[in-house]
This record gives structure tokens, sequence and C-alpha cells, in this order.
């Protein structure tokens, strides 16, 4: 991951801390698992997975999830650096290097996401909550390249482009234990106020400053109501789970680029993920399928930002004071290069729990992440 990338990686970052919250990051002890939690997670994490899980811990403590913060940065053809190098040869006016630098970077896309939460557990024997501010925002960059631009010098007719969609979101899981058929059956669900911010900066590659792409220009916000429901059955250390997120569709406009035209759609439409686990005191083993796409933006330039992840992950418990994880992560949609996740867990007492995660896709394209939470 270069400077740049990582830069823009901050950035991103920084602005998912000033939204409302967010929808749909994990936590770092997922992330470390590959992304699963939709029957393995925990009740700090039922506002990011599944609400259910808010009431399978009920005689769990009074718990603080301060602070989760994450990010992911995927850049396998080096696309940030490559278009500061467009805007240098520009700069120079030499058009061998306009040229070999419009083509290094044409057809080139990256990705990068954010995302920061906390959370407050009150698991008890009726209704259980957890309440939960989060923020998450994911970028695209991309480029739409104008051959006739090769041997140019100035004025040229190549766009580069910075899609982005911040999500803030606030929200309270509510849960309880069903008793069905003499099988145990968790149900929840999560009522949540959410902000979503769009970003559309299209410049000329040899304007392009990455610096510039938040500008309240390529901005539009909306605020919005939404719903999350999850059922979780339990029976010893096996583990069945269902959630639907954002159970009412929600689709925000970025604003209209004079120079280009452009104008794109982001789409939060309802996700339905499947997850199963064996948990016990010493490893916990899941899987997570998501049962339908996730969308993202929908325009005039193909962003090729929709998933649909398969997840698997392991934790190996050292008696309650030291966690071990290893997960690996595939889209199915083949827009985001499968990934293999290692983290650390450290809960000494049973009191403070620090966890690190990281994501390892590429030599370009990596991620981490890391929380802190007490039980009291």
């Amino acid at each position: 991951m270069t400077f740049k990338t990582k830069a823009l990686v901050v950035a991103l970052a920084a602005c998912s801390t000033s939204a409302l919250a967010a929808t749909n990051p994990t936590d770092a002890r997922a992330n470390a698992m590959g992304g699963v939690g939709v029957a393995s997670g925990d009740y700090l994490s039922a506002g990011f997975h599944n609400p259910a899980l808010a009431a399978l811990d009920p005689d769990s403590a009074f718990g603080v999830l301060i602070p989760y913060i994450g990010a992911e940065a995927r850049d396998p053809d080096e696309l940030i650096d490559g278009l500061d190098d467009v805007a240098d040869a520009f700069d120079q006016q030499d058009a061998t290097k306009i040229e070999s630098s419009l083509r290094a970077v044409q057809g080139d896309k990256a990705y990068v996401n954010a995302g920061v939460g906390a959370a407050v557990g009150i698991p008890t024997g009726s209704i259980s909550a957890t309440l939960y501010t989060s923020g998450l925002i994911e970028g695209a960059v991309l480029t739409d390249i104008d051959p006739n631009d090769f041997g140019l010098t100035s004025n040229p007719n190549s766009n580069a482009t910075i899609l982005a969609a911040g999500i803030g979101e606030l929200g309270v899981a509510l849960a309880t234990n069903l008793d069905i058929a003499g099988q145990r059956v968790a149900v929840g669900v999560t009522p949540k106020l959410q902000r979503i911010t769009t970003y559309n900066y299209g410049v000329s590659v040899d304007a392009y400053d990455s610096d510039d792409w938040d500008d309240s220009r390529y901005r539009e916000e909306e605020n919005a109501f939404n719903l999350d429901l999850g059922a979780v059955w339990q029976s010893g250390p096996y583990r069945v789970g269902l959630a639907g997120k954002n159970l009412v569709s929600q689709d925000v406009d970025t604003v209209t680029i004079k120079r280009t035209g452009n104008r794109f759609t982001y789409e939060l439409e309802p996700q339905f993920t499947l997850g199963s686990a064996f948990v016990s005191d010493f490893v916990t083993v899941a899987a997570d399928l998501d049962l339908n796409k996730k969308s993202g933006f929908k325009g005039t330039l193909n962003v090729d930002d929709d998933t649909q992840f398969f997840r698997v992950g392991a934790e190996f418990d050292a008696f309650g004071h030291a966690q071990l994880r290893t997960g690996y992560r595939a889209d199915l949609e083949d827009n985001v290069d499968n990934a293999f996740t290692l983290g650390l867990g450290l809960s000494p007492f049973g009191v403070a729990n620090l966890d690190i995660a990281a994501s390892i896709i590429d030599s370009n394209s990596y991620g981490g992440s890391a929380q802190l939470a007490f039980t009291f």
C-alpha cells in the first residue's frame, strides 16, 4: 500500500467519524475471522451483525465497546499513484510521459473503505439491548481515458473520478429468547436512524487532486429511518443465524459533474445473510453466506462494486485470556479479490478486551482494524 493510498484511507476514515454513525461495519474480532458474525458474534456486536445476538448471553455483564476503527484499501494496479504521475506529466508538458502515464491507468480501479464504531450492551433475562453508533465510508477511484489524448500536452478529455458513500447510523438492537418446540431461539430487531452522504468528484486527469474529493461541491446528504431483523437458533454449542439488514431500501443520488455529465445513484438495499457456528470454551468455527448481492453505485461509469460474500473463520481461546483467530473471505461476484485474515485478542481477567485484525489480499491491497471493550 503506497503513501498516497494510505493518505486517502485516512481521509475516508476521518469523514466517516463526521457522520451520525454507519451501516454494516464489522468488528475487529469478526474481521480477524473472515468477517463472520451472524451466528458467532457476541452481544456487543449485535448492532453490526444480527440484533438477535443481544439476547444470546443474558447472564453476561454490562459491556462497552469503544472504539472500533478499521480500514481496507485495494489498489492492485497502483492507480492512486498513477493518477499523480499523469498530473505531473501534464505539468511538465512531456507528451511521451503523458501518453505512457495515461496508458498505465487506462481501465484501472481502486477501492477503499473505512469504519468506526462504539456500542453499549445491556443483557438481561427478558429484553436485552445493545445501543450502538457507527460510521462507514466506501469509496472507488475510477478513470475514463480518451485515447485521443495520447500525444496531447494540454486540455485532455480524459477524466478521473472518486466516488464515495458515507453511511452514519445510530440504533438499538432489542432481543429476547423464545422457546419454540423445546428449542431456544433468540429473535431481535434494530430500529435505526441513518445519514447517507454521497461524494462524486470528477475532474480532468491533469487537475486531479485526491485532497479535494470531499469538498461540499461534490457532496449530497439524506437522512432516513431503517430496520434490521434477526434470529439465532442455539442447541448446545451449535448455532444457526439469519439476519436481514437495511430492510427499507434507500436510493441516494450524487451531484452531477458538469464537465463529464456523470451522475450516480447509491443503492442501499436489503441484505440477507445466513450464518452457522460451533461455539465452545476453547474453539469457535463459523461460516456466513450472503443470500443476495449487496448493491453499490449505479451510473454512467461501471463501478464494479457489487459484492456477495462467503466467509469462514475460526477462533482458538487460551482459557479466556488470549485468542488466536484466522479466516477467509471470497466474493461470489468476483469484484473483490479473495482475502486471508488473521488476528489476536487479549482479554486478561475477562474485564478488558483488546482485539486486532489484518486482511491480506495482495502486495498493494490489505487492511487492518482494532477495538477495545470492557465488561463489568
